[in-house]
């Protein structure tokens, strides 16, 4: 009796056991995502979660009527940042302002519950897929991993995308073991979703529905079978409806510009940066031993899934590699893929563990240890979300602003292509080229030729602004050019603002 109550501490097989193992994760992941809640979104991927940012304050202040017509006008100007996905979570948040006010940390909040979510359904998966107690394994990996912790309350479309992944591949291995129509169309529709919310994810999704289809399922009767049409239309449809209409109207265009690099296959250095974003996000063992669970997995009822999702997902890094290797949030996906591929080598384990350890001790330091690194991964992640503060960054914005007046013609060398200035300073800029911008053209064979760039894109601006004093230095042919030929309209130790309207002296 006692053998058995001790294997469901960690293996609990009855369902309030598991459910209470589940609702204690899932409170404590979301938790975790709550620390330091009010800080601006500038800890990760800054570009990109304020360009959502100013995109929901756009969309917002269409409705907003109690502001100076300056702000209101600024706003809505501001916010269109163009098209990079649909503004699904964008809308969510601009519409949740409108009952709260605006709050850049309502986003975090909705990001996070995604992600959490998430874990529900791989939860789920790898109950089915493995054992409870490999489920149990796979949704703390997912939930507290460091890199994830911080990366899924980001103001940006990916932790939905990848919370939409894996309810489509929980719904398609339920399809795949019953066959049965409710889980053909929620696999169609969670996978549409997860293309439509941002496209990449359609490598992983179609990854694992090819491989269910060939490996597990015969291919000629899948083709013979209506659900598989209606699970591919449901799939298609609304990305393509969507890029359809991008393309028509004109919204998409330019969305594979300096994308596609091949020669970067033939480059080492390319492979080892995939290794070392790989290890960042989920750590060096995880993903190590994720494939070793691979070729553990049921030939026939679980490798072909666990082979479609890592297929779509190095798919995806020869299809991108240059985004591959300078957008860590492109290996989100990799955080569920590794968990679930990691189930089959925990069951393994966790069975030899408690059939050598019938005893009480041993299963007692399993779950100290367990519990010991849940801590520590939380821990560590809190300690990255408290290193450093970016509350000052408003106000420092606001200031510049204010000193260049909100009607200004601005370029600039600023931080995240102008968008901080946009956002706190309410005030609009071109952005010059930074190093990463001048190597992606030189990779792509392009040539700049600077002194010429330099006087189309100044051609009616007053001011240049810089705030990225490192940049600058690395650029000493504009550095020369602005200090020879312009004066000086205001400088402190954070910026320097050139006069572009009253000239030194020719150029």
């Amino acid at each position: 009796m006692k053998k058995y109550l001790m294997r469901k501490i960690i293996i609990p097989e009855r369902p309030w056991m598991w459910m209470m193992a589940l609702v204690l994760m899932l409170l404590a992941g979301f938790a975790i995502r709550m620390y330091d809640l009010t800080n601006p979104p500038l800890d990760f991927a800054p570009t990109r979660q304020l360009f959502s940012a100013l995109k929901a304050r756009g969309m917002y202040y269409q409705y907003v009527t109690d502001v100076p017509a300056w702000q209101r006008d600024a706003a809505i100007s501001l916010g269109d940042v163009g098209n990079i996905e649909p503004p699904v979570l964008e809308t969510i948040v601009s519409q949740t302002y409108r009952l709260t006010g605006e709050h850049l940390w309502i986003a975090r909040i909705y990001s996070s519950l995604f992600w959490v979510l998430g874990g529900l359904a791989l939860f789920l998966l790898i109950r089915e897929f493995a054992s409870n107690g490999a489920a149990i394994i796979g949704t703390l990996i997912y939930l507290f991993v460091p890199y994830g912790v911080i990366a899924s309350r980001t103001f940006m479309p990916d932790p939905l995308m990848v919370a939409l992944i894996v309810f489509s591949v929980w719904t398609l291995f339920r399809w795949q073991n019953t066959s049965k129509w409710k889980w053909a169309i929620l696999f169609g529709i969670c996978s549409g979703l997860a293309i439509f919310v941002k496209n990449v994810a359609a490598f992983i999704v179609v990854g694992a529905f090819v491989g269910v289809i060939l490996g597990s399922r015969e291919l000629k009767r899948s083709l013979r079978d209506p659900q598989f049409w209606v699970m591919v239309v449901l799939l298609v449809l609304p990305v393509a409806v969507y890029t359809i209409n991008g393309v028509v109207t004109g919204l998409l265009a330019g969305q594979l510009a300096l994308r596609f690099f091949p020669r970067m296959w033939l480059d080492p250095a390319f492979y080892f940066s995939w290794q070392n974003l790989m290890s960042n996000a989920t750590g060096f063992g995880v993903w190590v031993a994720g494939i070793v669970g691979v070729f553990l997995a049921d030939k026939r009822r679980e490798r072909p899934l666990l082979l479609g999702l890592w297929i779509g997902y190095i798919a995806l890094g020869f299809t991108f590699p240059y985004h591959f290797t300078t957008h860590d949030y492109y290996h989100l996906p990799l955080i569920p893929i590794a968990a679930l591929s990691l189930a089959p080598l925990v069951k393994i384990v966790f069975e030899r563990f408690f059939d050598r350890n019938p005893g009480l001790f041993p299963r007692l330091v399993l779950v100290v240890l367990v519990l010991f690194g849940v801590a520590v991964q939380s821990w560590y992640a809190r300690a990255r979300l408290a290193s450093a503060d970016y509350r000052s960054e408003a106000p420092f914005w606001a200031a510049i602003g204010d000193k260049l007046g909100h009607d200004a013609s601005v370029i600039g060398l600023t931080q995240d292509y102008g968008y901080r200035l946009a956002y706190w300073g309410w005030l609009g800029s071109s952005s010059w080229y930074t190093s990463a911008d001048i190597s992606v053209r030189y990779l792509a064979g392009q040539n700049i030729d600077f002194a010429k760039q330099f006087a189309e894109d100044t051609a009616g601006k007053q001011y240049f602004l810089v705030t990225m004093f490192g940049e600058f230095e690395n650029q000493p042919v504009i550095k020369d050019l602005l200090y020879s030929h312009y004066p000086i309209y205001a400088q402190t130790d954070e910026y320097i603002i050139f006069d572009l309207q009253h000239l030194l002296s020719q150029p």
